[in-house]
């Protein structure tokens, strides 16, 4: 029997307002688009869009790594989502992100040493870079 655990909720617009600024005056159209923020609250000022991004790429990383603990919490095989949410396929990835051990050595055995770094490492690495 499969375990039932909280999917982690993906971040948004509304979600990052609410951790930059204390008013809640202020409306989203599209909770994916910052375009779509109506600033309603005259004494204070709204962050610009490039605080606001910074603060939601923090959070998709954040978002990135809870996944990856969640998916490895349902067992080893990991369930893959599309952006609305819809599970679209599996995949066993370790907490950090990285693919098993033995299909890392795998595509090292077929592919070389710097291939596996490049297609491999190196996107982790720009997923989940260091503090």
């Amino acid at each position: 029997m499969k375990k039932q655990l909280a999917r982690p909720q993906k971040p948004s617009v509304s979600q990052a307002l609410y951790k930059l600024v204390e008013t809640i005056e202020w409306s989203v159209t599209n909770d994916q688009d910052i375009s779509t923020i109506q600033w309603n609250d005259p004494d204070v000022t709204k962050p610009t869009d490039s605080v606001i991004q910074a603060k939601l790429d923090e959070m998709n990383t954040e978002y990135d790594l809870a996944m990856c603990r969640h998916q490895r919490a349902l067992g080893g095989e990991a369930v893959q989502y599309n952006d609305d949410g819809d599970a679209i396929g599996w995949q066993d990835t370790g907490e950090d992100g990285y693919p098993p051990i033995g299909e890392q050595l795998d595509y090292i055995y077929h592919n070389g040493v710097d291939a596996w770094k490049t297609n491999m490492i190196d996107p982790v690495k720009a997923r989940f870079p260091k503090p």
